[in-house]
């Protein structure tokens, strides 16, 4: 065993001052949630089974269960019962700390960036665009691997995400202890930075804190940039009214970019995607879901029943859409469609998660610790099981390229999606005189 393993380790069991002065639960309370837990994520999940051997899952469960043998805070808890569902790699299926727990965080939060860890937000010294390579001693590696086990994804491709937006970041509650060293990079210069966890209560988790979340609409010449960070349903008339506005702009072509989105609701997808279709059109193949019968309850393939209508105007121009590894939820939807239906081209990078992916998530409240798990309920099914979508035209970053974009400072990518676009329109009317 490693040093750097042995030290993470050591920290992983050690409680703090803070941490003992929390409320204790005893063991028969703490059984009591982790049965709870296990019937809930039998008997609603859609489908236990897919990516779980059941042998091993309930050997698991006896693990665990073996481990709740003394009184714990929630949050000990928490660390032994979120793997089990993390055994799903459901990116909308996971275990959330009590509503009301006030969590100890770092005061700047991470993105990956190619495998980096980087500072897209802070309130403290440690400067935005930094890259994050040791936190007290330990290789930022070696504690994503140690966190895997909480991980919810459908793919180890995004991982990362997840556990480095979330899970390192409260990584002062999970370890128990208030002061660190961070080691990082800034400006090719490596530097040290100690500091003290600071409260959720006052700093919280923000989305692309760099970036407006609201759509825009912008004009580059004959081409429209529709700019859509996010399909939270409250920006529904917003996105409606900026796509109405690209239709009405004298453009030929239009560049939706929809990068970093982590989705939002299906009824913002449905009001976008319907400027594309001219008749009405089944937005998924079908869905994964149980199946109730008097004799059985099996996993099976549904109708989802949801179509795509034709809006009154319809866009005419020639479509692309501008994508990257981090899009999830609503937006593998909006791009899963497109793709199914060939319309469209797509612009950027490969998407880390597969188009198919559980949805429609319920939430359930522990009995004890007031933890809650959030299951889905269906699989929405667009393209082939394991399809990850797919750039029709590649655009690379470098690192630096990367981190620019990520804080705001440059966007390289929208910028070589422009000269693609230019670069094809021009070639295409050659070809037109010709």
């Amino acid at each position: 065993m490693n040093k750097a393993r042995y030290i993470l380790i050591v920290i992983l069991l050690l409680i703090s001052t803070f941490t003992i002065a929390e409320k204790l639960f005893t063991p028969e309370q703490l059984r009591e949630d982790l049965d709870f837990l296990v019937s809930k994520i039998v008997e609603e999940y859609y489908n236990p089974w897919l990516k779980v051997d059941e042998t091993e899952f309930w050997n698991l469960v006896e693990e665990k269960r073996a481990q709740l043998d003394h009184d714990m805070t929630w949050s000990e808890f928490y660390k032994i019962a979120a793997p089990l569902v993390a055994t799903l790699h459901d990116q909308h299926s996971f275990l959330q700390p009590p509503s009301d727990a006030v969590i100890r965080v770092f005061p700047f939060r991470l993105h990956r960036v190619k495998d980096k860890a980087v500072v897209i937000n802070s309130v403290c010294e440690l400067p935005v665009g930094a890259i994050v390579t040791k936190i007290n001693g330990i290789p930022v590696e070696n504690i994503i691997q140690e966190l895997e086990m909480y991980g919810t994804y459908e793919t180890p491709e995004s991982r990362l995400n997840f556990l480095v937006n979330y899970f390192i970041q409260a990584l002062p509650e999970w370890w128990g202890i208030e002061e660190f060293e961070i080691t990082y990079l800034y400006k090719n210069e490596e530097k040290v930075l100690n500091l003290e966890a600071t409260s959720s209560k006052y700093y919280r988790w923000i989305t692309q804190p760099v970036r407006k979340r609201s759509p825009s609409f912008e004009l580059h010449g004959s081409i429209g940039v529709l700019k859509v960070p996010s399909f939270n349903r409250s920006y529904k008339n917003e996105t409606v009214k900026k796509m109405e506005e690209a239709i009405d702009s004298d453009i030929t072509n239009l560049i939706i970019d929809v990068r970093s989105n982590s989705g939002g609701s299906t009824g913002n997808v449905l009001s976008l995607l319907q400027y594309f279709v001219d008749k009405p059109t089944k937005l998924a193949k079908g869905i994964g879901a149980k199946s109730y019968t008097r004799e059985v309850v099996k996993y099976a393939i549904l109708d989802y029943g949801v179509n795509v209508y034709p809006a009154k105007k319809q866009f005419s121009g020639k479509l692309w859409i501008l994508t990257d590894e981090d899009i999830f939820s609503g937006t593998l939807i909006f791009l899963g469609f497109l793709v199914r239906e060939g319309i469209g081209t797509i612009l950027g990078e490969r998407s880390s998660e597969t188009a198919n992916f559980g949805f429609k998530q319920q939430e359930y409240l522990l009995p004890n610790t007031n933890c809650s798990v959030d299951l889905s309920k269906a699989r929405i099914l667009l393209l082939e099981e394991g399809r990850h979508i797919e750039p029709d035209i590649p655009i690379n970053l470098s690192l630096e390229e990367k981190i620019k974009w990520i804080i705001g400072e440059a966007d390289p990518m929208l910028d070589e999606a422009l000269r693609i676009v230019e670069r094809v329109s021009e070639e295409q009317r050659s070809m037109e005189v010709k």
